[in-house]
């Protein structure tokens, strides 16, 4: 909310239905992405992949979380996600994991448009990322937008129809499920590796 005042009257400006994408910065992620990173190739060694979201790219299998190895690593989703859910007013509703899966970027690979049905929170922790290894990119949600749209020249967060966001090794996203995303192409010649999850009502 934004208050403003004039000769003529006092404007108070508020934000409606907002949508929030909650970014954890882990501290010393270097030793745990070192090993996340040798598992999931391990992982892609055996594990032929099969495709959603993804164009050229590798998507494992959604078991992730049941895997020992993974476990470190959801230890410190959970508590981000209880920390997000606590923020949005659902901390007396149980949630719980429903899947997570590894994704491998190679060049020119990416993902398309999406959401994820039937969830809460979804989420993305980037593993490896070189430079210009493709941004996620958010879309607006709000169908209305689209029955009139004038030219603006300037962007804001109430004129942008998408909303990129850098990936960056030892970053935690945390969004709600519906909002539909995206990630550009992998432009660099090293693979992006990331791990994606999904959280539903218990």
């Amino acid at each position: 909310m934004s208050e403003s005042e004039h000769s003529l009257w006092a404007v108070t400006n508020h934000t409606l239905f907002p949508t929030a994408l909650h970014v954890f910065r882990l501290h010393d992620y270097e030793a745990l992405n070192q090993q996340l990173l040798a598992f999931i190739y391990q992982l892609q060694e055996v594990d032929p992949g099969y495709t959603a979201s993804n164009v050229l790219g590798w998507h494992s299998k959604v078991n992730l979380f049941e895997l020992q190895e993974i476990q470190p690593f959801k230890s410190f989703v959970d508590r981000a996600i209880a920390e997000v859910a606590g923020s949005m007013g659902y901390e007396d509703v149980k949630i719980a994991p429903a899947n997570c899966w590894a994704n491998i970027n190679p060049k020119y690979a990416s993902n398309k448009i999406h959401d994820h049905a039937n969830c809460l929170f979804s989420g993305v922790y980037y593993v490896q990322t070189p430079e210009n290894c493709g941004n996620l990119m958010f879309y607006d949600p709000r169908i209305a937008r689209t029955f009139y749209k004038p030219a603006v020249q300037k962007y804001t967060a109430y004129t942008a129809d998408a909303i990129a966001h850098v990936a960056e090794a030892g970053l935690l996203l945390i969004f709600p499920s519906w909002l539909k995303h995206g990630v550009e192409p992998n432009l660099s010649d090293c693979d992006r590796v990331s791990i994606s999850f999904n959280y539903v009502f218990a």
